[in-house]
């Protein structure tokens, strides 16, 4: 007989990132479809639902068929208050709130209002990035402080030349950020092969 059950590679060690968007998908999912979610992200992410089980009650995530409140966040803290998540799905008044956070920050600061947000409110940079790229936001350069200056603030000028390096710093994060984790969907389906390979021989 053969031992063919071995689809799903063991021994992989996930980043709180990967763990984050399986039990981002879980959630999505029940809060969709009432329950299912486990066994969806087992095929979708080729991880046994065990081990999904065990991330999903570390990150304290409710049980399928609980309804998702989203907006469940305490006054005054809007995004900030909650224990945000890649998945979670985030009102324009919301998002409006960190695009308006990050342009007052560079207003005053130069540049830095999206790690900031991004730190502030539990976010990635690149769901910042998105939010102000759908608002139409300026991006963090010299203009913008200027213009703060010339209503009255203090806010010395930043080189436009420096704002763009640290914009395109922030992009290469993203891109890396990106390609590590398809790199790590990569190596996670080469372990699955290989573990297969090895069963049959």
């Amino acid at each position: 007989m053969s031992n063919k059950k071995k689809a799903v590679p063991t021994g992989i060690r996930y980043t709180e990132a990967q763990k984050n968007e399986v039990v981002d998908f879980v959630i999505q999912h029940n809060a969709k479809n009432g329950r299912g979610g486990q066994s969806a992200a087992a095929k979708q992410f080729k991880i046994t639902p065990l081990t999904i089980g065990a991330w999903l009650k570390a990150a304290g995530a409710p049980s399928p068929g609980k309804k998702i409140k989203p907006a469940t966040r305490k006054a005054g803290k809007s995004v900030s208050g909650s224990n945000s998540k890649k998945g979670m799905r985030y009102t324009p008044e919301q998002k409006q709130e960190v695009v308006d956070f990050v342009s007052d920050y560079n207003a005053a600061n130069g540049r830095g209002g999206q790690s900031q947000a991004a730190k502030k409110f539990n976010l990635s940079v690149l769901t910042v990035s998105s939010w102000l790229k759908a608002a139409g936001a300026p991006k963090a350069k010299g203009g913008a402080a200027q213009t703060t200056a010339a209503v009255g603030s203090s806010a010395p000028a930043v080189p436009a030349s420096l704002l763009n390096k640290v914009s395109s710093l922030i992009e290469l994060s993203d891109e890396i950020r990106k390609t590590e984790n398809d790199l790590a969907r990569l190596k996670a389906r080469f372990d699955s092969v290989k573990d297969s390979v090895r069963s049959v021989i």
